[in-house]
């Protein structure tokens, strides 16, 4: 079954994938190209408010557009309100699926832009929409691997490639050290180590050799992007330098910063307590955009680190119904369904508004 070519729009091209190496490795193969593209990724719950997202920034450029989704099947209902929404548009708006899931086959049928191969990963479908955009030897390259992809993404078992297939798949899933809300540098950092582990599988290296060379790889990513003596210090761990990058990149577009009783408060939603950790070391300490952090949990759990000089175990036990020490607390809010950052961030909002300031009593 021929896949059909990739959508050309006159303006940008948004990507939306899934977040898994078959989802990252179809917007690789599109990197590849000289298309004008933003890259978006989304696991099955968060579907509608990617596109959404997408939908708002397309309205907001106000110009033609593509949207392009891979390796994500949508369900019916999902795929009518789609099709209505991009109908009724005021800029024209090509759509196009490419779909292996064969639980997608009734959007096939319904719909023209839904194009589904249950014979072929993602990568694979993609590779194959943009094959005419490469050049004969980057062509023959991307399609080894797209290849090689689709071998642990449908777990073929039998072929030779896939015990190393699955070793990409744990590789690309793996905790990269960055801040969650940084989803293209993210991306950049998996296309890096993609790129890294391709070109040793390439040149015949054993799994063994690459994961001696791993090391360097990841630290490859972080040159030209963390200052010199950042890159070059070797007491510094590799981890803290990836928490560092963040922390240079973040501002409050990512981490909102609320005032409490005069003290900045940065709010992190559902972040790895590690990453979570490092980072805020470096925002609190280094660069002093905040003197208080506040990870929560989605279950309304909450931790506080502060700078000397403010007291995060008094102001937990003021608002949060926790306590703790001067520099470390711990607390929760009411609302123990939170589902996402600007939620959290209301709610924290409501809590510090029900309850009186310490001068207040």
């Amino acid at each position: 079954m021929s896949t059909p070519t990739i959508i050309r729009p006159e303006g940008w091209l948004y990507h939306l994938s899934h977040t898994d190496l078959d989802g990252y490795g179809a917007q690789y193969m599109v990197d590849q190209t000289d298309q004008r593209c933003h890259f978006f990724n989304a696991d099955y719950r968060d579907i509608n408010n990617a596109i959404d997202d997408i939908v708002a920034r397309i309205i907001k450029a106000g110009e033609p557009a593509g949207l392009l989704i891979t390796d994500l099947n949508l369900t019916l209902d999902q795929a009518k309100a789609l099709d209505k929404r991009i109908g009724k548009m005021k800029v024209p708006v090509e759509l196009q699926l490419l779909d292996h899931h064969a639980t997608g086959a009734d959007c096939a049928e319904a719909f023209d832009w839904y194009y589904l191969d249950t014979d072929r990963c993602a990568s694979l479908l993609t590779f194959e929409a943009v094959a005419d955009q490469l050049d004969e030897s980057k062509r023959e390259l991307m399609r080894q691997r797209a290849e090689f992809i689709d071998v642990g993404d449908r777990w073929l078992r039998d072929h030779d490639d896939f015990r190393r297939a699955i070793y990409l798949i744990g590789l690309v899933m793996q905790d990269d050290h960055l801040a969650p809300p940084l989803k293209d540098l993210k991306r950049a950092y998996r296309f890096h180590v993609m790129e890294a582990f391709f070109r040793s599988h390439e040149s015949g290296e054993s799994l063994e050799a690459f994961e001696r060379q791993l090391f360097d790889a990841r630290k490859g990513f972080l040159k030209g992007r963390v200052e010199k003596r950042i890159f070059n210090d070797e007491n510094l761990p590799l981890n803290d330098k990836f928490h560092m990058l963040s922390a240079s990149v973040l501002d409050e577009d990512f981490v909102p910063v609320l005032e409490i009783e005069g003290v900045r408060t940065g709010v992190f939603f559902n972040w790895p307590h590690d990453v979570w950790r490092g980072v805020i070391m470096d925002m609190m300490e280094v660069r002093g955009q905040i003197d208080m952090a506040m990870g929560i949990r989605g279950n309304g759990r909450l931790s506080l680190r502060a700078n000397p000089g403010v007291n995060a175990g008094d102001i937990s036990a003021r608002y949060f119904g926790g306590g703790g020490h001067p520099g470390a607390a711990g607390g929760e809010l009411k609302d123990t369904r939170l589902r996402d950052l600007a939620h959290a961030v209301s709610a924290i909002q409501k809590t510090l508004e029900k309850t009186p300031a310490a001068g207040e009593r």
